[in-house]
């Protein structure tokens, strides 16, 4: 059961027209990064790689030597705000890991094979600094569409991790009027976003959509979703074909969430931050 924090908040983005932000942006081109919170400015190291901003979190107290490499959600339509670095701040911190957030380029300028070379490339100079062992990748959302695309074309060792991860980008099965519960996401606005993103390619294209890629191709997963998001359909159905194959390392749902709660400054949070934080000290080394 949601706290009322919990439900308060969901109130207040729904007023705000949260919902909308996709469709804005779509009318905008993109939505850029947002500026790193003021309270958090000495804590994120600002760096720059082939052209892009990459910010790095080193954690407070105890360290593992541990890499994490997570790339953002937003559609490939929003860049960085102020929620992934206030969370992973303290992820950081609970897990004794170094996070780093690339700010990757976004579609209008950039398209799809941009997009997944550019992070592709900077993966490799973290794998190259810290031993690929050491380093694990993640994403949320359209962050772990890239991930999975990343990991098509580069060796992961360790588990992918994948918070809400948007599998297929141009669901056709998925109504643009059809009844849900989720915030944040609007089914046209969000199709809409896919098929840009898409641009030439097959929509179904593994690199594109990694619900059509042979599950032998990637690492394992490990996958977090509620129950309310309005892709966890897709989610569970993905989740079924990496666990046939063997690939699912951990599979959390929870039933009152949306597609962003884990990212909501609420208690409810607060246990899967802890299993977040153990999953990145260990990193879970595939033997695979």
């Amino acid at each position: 059961m949601t706290t009322l924090r919990y439900k308060l908040l969901e109130t207040a983005l729904k007023f705000s027209g949260a919902g909308r932000t996709i469709g804005k942006g779509l009318k905008r081109g993109n939505i850029p990064s947002e500026k790193v919170p003021a309270g958090l400015c000495k804590r994120w190291n600002k760096s720059e790689f082939e052209g892009r901003a990459v910010f790095t979190c080193a954690p407070v107290g105890s360290n593992t030597g541990r890499i994490y490499v997570h790339q953002h959600g937003g559609a490939y339509v929003i860049g960085l705000i102020t929620l992934h670095f206030a969370m992973f701040t303290k992820l950081a911190d609970m897990s004794g890991v170094t996070i780093i957030l690339p700010d990757y380029p976004l579609p209008p300028e950039a398209s799809a094979d941009d997009i997944i070379d550019w992070a592709a490339k900077h993966y490799d100079t973290v794998a190259d600094e810290f031993g690929v062992e050491n380093v694990t990748l993640g994403g949320d959302s359209a962050g772990g569409n890239l991930a999975l695309a990343m990991a098509q074309k580069r060796k992961i060792l360790n588990p992918l991790l994948l918070l809400s991860p948007w599998v297929d980008v141009f669901p056709t099965d998925l109504p643009d009027d059809i009844p849900n519960a989720e915030i944040l996401l609007d089914p046209a606005n969000l199709k809409a976003a896919g098929k840009r993103y898409t641009g030439e390619h097959d929509p179904k294209s593994p690199l594109i959509s990694p619900i059509f890629a042979k599950p032998e191709d990637l690492p394992e997963v490990m996958i977090f979703t509620g129950e309310k998001d309005l892709l966890f359909g897709q989610i569970s159905q993905f989740a079924s074909q990496m666990k046939a194959a063997g690939k699912l390392a951990k599979l959390a749902t929870y039933g009152e969430f949306g597609h962003y709660w884990m990212f909501y400054p609420t208690p409810d949070r607060n246990s899967t931050l802890i299993e977040l934080a153990e999953i990145l000290a260990t990193g879970y080394t595939s033997e695979t």
